[in-house]
């Protein structure tokens, strides 16, 4: 039996042979342990107006959304522009007919209508950029629009004869059915300066039959999102390359820093995103009925897309 004074030695004993994994841990001051990072929620749904079509982030950081509005004619002028500031909706310029693709760059917004292409200042005041007789050929139904590496101009897709591509019952006609091969072959992509002045860049083909969404690399190449065949297509110095298929009625595209690209079906609602090669397809986002042209905001971490039936943008976390 020990006695207490040798009880005592042992204990120090003891104590002074404990390794830093074993010793009792002794208190420290430590910096300031900051708050946790505010979470970005999966998914987030905001009403914004009928028939949202593209969205952008612009003037002081804020997004702007086009609505095509309720008529979709010509001359309507039904159309609009909103801004959203958090969940707060507002207009920033209205009297368009049918708005559709829309970019910021050198302090504006520009957009395509119909045949015609606006740019748009901070206080709402729409200016004409390119008309019809702008365009070395008639256009037929400008889509969507992305800046180019530049920062000079944008390229715009005209998806051609749209009239053609579906029935009476508002479907597309099957691919490689007698309908499909009627289809005029008249689709292309302009470019147009900050200027107003207009070019060909992708000339009418086959293989671009009714191009929708557009993305441009920062090496030049531009990838289409097509409309009636659905595929995915990239084209670099007259050459054409399949990213991926199976996306009729493809409306948006766009590209993160990865090279990870996403496409969006205004159709089917479906938002899929690909690794830089085209693999490993991954569906994003639950309930769209109809994705549109969507926008990447890698800073905020969201994917943002206007989902035209519902009239809302949708924000997916990434």
């Amino acid at each position: 039996m020990k006695t207490p004074l040798l009880a005592l030695l042992a204990g120090f004993a003891l104590v002074g042979c404990q390794t830093p994994e074993t010793a009792p841990a002794i208190p420290a001051k430590s910096a300031p342990v900051a708050p946790p990072a505010k979470d970005v929620p999966v998914q987030r749904n905001l009403a914004v107006g009928a028939t949202p079509e593209s969205v952008t982030k612009g003037f002081g950081g804020k997004y702007f959304v086009t609505l095509m509005g309720t008529s979709r004619k010509a001359g309507d002028g039904d159309g609009k522009i909103v801004k959203v500031d958090g969940d707060k909706v507002t207009v920033l310029t209205e009297g368009l007919d049918d708005p559709k693709g829309i970019v910021f760059v050198a302090k504006r917004l520009i957009t395509a209508d119909f045949d015609k292409v606006w740019s748009i200042d901070a206080k709402g005041k729409k200016t004409l950029l390119a008309g019809p007789a702008a365009f070395p050929t008639a256009p037929a139904f400008l889509n969507d629009v992305v800046v180019s590496p530049d920062k000079k101009s944008v390229l715009i897709t005209d998806m051609g004869a749209v009239a053609k591509m579906r029935g009476a019952d508002g479907k597309l006609f099957a691919i490689g059915s007698p309908e499909h091969k009627a289809i005029p072959v008249i689709a292309r992509v302009f470019q147009v300066t900050l200027e107003g002045k207009v070019t060909e860049v992708i000339a009418p083909t086959p293989k671009m039959l009714n191009p929708n969404g557009i993305d441009v690399m920062a090496n030049g190449r531009i990838r289409i999102a097509e409309f009636f065949t659905g595929d995915v297509l990239e084209y670099n110095k007259g050459k054409w390359k399949t990213l991926a298929k199976g996306h009729r009625s493809g409306d948006g595209i766009v590209h993160d820093s990865k090279g990870r690209f996403y496409v969006s079906e205004v159709f089917t609602g479906r938002v899929t995103r690909y690794e830089a090669d085209g693999s490993a397809p991954k569906e994003l986002g639950q309930g769209l009925k109809a994705a549109a042209d969507h926008f990447l905001d890698e800073k905020a971490g969201v994917l943002i897309v206007p989902d035209s039936k519902a009239g809302e943008l949708v924000f997916l976390a990434l």
